[in-house]
């Protein structure tokens, strides 16, 4: 699938933390983590 598209998001380093943790705990990365979450959205 063709992803042309880019978004950039500031984060706090605890943010960052968490969202690099939790990835790590599902064995994903951060990105995979957020394309997952857009997909629930309805």
């Amino acid at each position: 699938m063709s992803r042309p598209n880019i978004l950039q998001v500031r984060l706090s380093d605890e943010e960052l933390e968490k969202l690099k943790r939790y990835a790590q705990q599902k064995e994903i990365s951060a990105v995979e983590v957020v394309r997952d979450w857009i997909k629930k959205l309805k």
